[in-house]
């Protein structure tokens, strides 16, 4: 007569209570099971864990701990010299946290140009204390924060206008960060000409495109390449100038540019 096997004893957790009661102390502090019923453990309760705590302050902590890693390590060594382990490691989180929040090294370093570029769109954006100045005033003022704001960040910027040359996905991302430079330029040179402020007879989107072009190459100079030539003072009292002169930008309005903006 043939033998019969056993039936095997499922490897699960305790079922849950179907009673409506509450768990007890002990255990809530039980390892978590599954979808499955079987109990997580190892890389498996791991990854469970860091999953829960995303979108929670302790997983912004932890995504903000490894972005701040990464920038250390990319300014100190490059790009292409640090790793996810150098990463994971700086930040002292295990390997499965880094993917809970990022892709690749690239998602890191593309959140951290974007992150800047978002530090520039507010650098040079008006502010209270501008209110009392006039539109020359406020330029200088906007492009003095701009220069600041590229100096705090140059290893950076410098890293990304590298690599932008060998990755398309980081050519095309510097590519909507100037052009959203480019645009709010834009739209600032038209409004001077409406209020009479700069001459109506320049084109506002080359002409952006040239004062945008001309700032980024200044500070490029002054902060990556370290060009010996000038001065941050003198860098940035050229780049008001050229601005200022370009748009023949006035501190109150022409009367003539008014009347024409009118009857265009």
């Amino acid at each position: 007569m043939p033998r019969t096997r056993a039936p095997e004893t499922p490897r699960r957790g305790p079922k849950p209570k179907t009673d409506g009661s509450q768990p007890s102390r002990d255990e809530n502090s039980a390892p978590k099971i599954t979808r499955g019923g079987w109990l997580a453990s190892g890389t498996a309760a791991q990854r469970r864990a860091v999953h829960s705590e995303r979108g929670t302050p302790r997983g912004e902590r932890t995504r903000r701990r490894i972005i701040d890693a990464a920038r250390g390590l990319f300014e100190r060594d490059g790009y292409l010299d640090v790793s996810v382990e150098d990463i994971v490691d700086e930040a002292g989180v295990a390997r499965g946290s880094f993917y809970t929040y990022f892709t690749s090294k690239l998602e890191v370093f593309m959140v951290l140009t974007n992150e800047i570029a978002d530090l520039v769109e507010r650098s040079v954006h008006y502010r209270d204390t501008d209110k009392d100045a006039d539109p020359v005033e406020r330029l200088c003022r906007a492009n003095e924060r701009y220069v600041e704001t590229y100096r705090q960040n140059a290893r950076i910027y410098a890293l990304g206008s590298q690599l932008s040359h060998i990755d398309e996905r980081l050519h095309q991302n510097y590519l909507s960060h100037r052009a959203r430079h480019i645009d709010r330029t834009v739209r600032a040179i038209r409004r001077w000409q409406e209020r009479g402020l700069a001459d109506p007879a320049i084109d506002p989107a080359p002409t952006a495109t040239a004062l945008v072009s001309m700032s980024s190459d200044l500070c490029y100079g002054l902060f990556v390449i370290k060009d010996n030539s000038y001065d941050v003072e003198r860098g940035l009292a050229a780049m008001n100038e050229i601005w200022i002169r370009s748009l023949a930008l006035r501190r109150r309005p022409d009367r003539r540019w008014s009347s024409r903006g009118r009857r265009d």
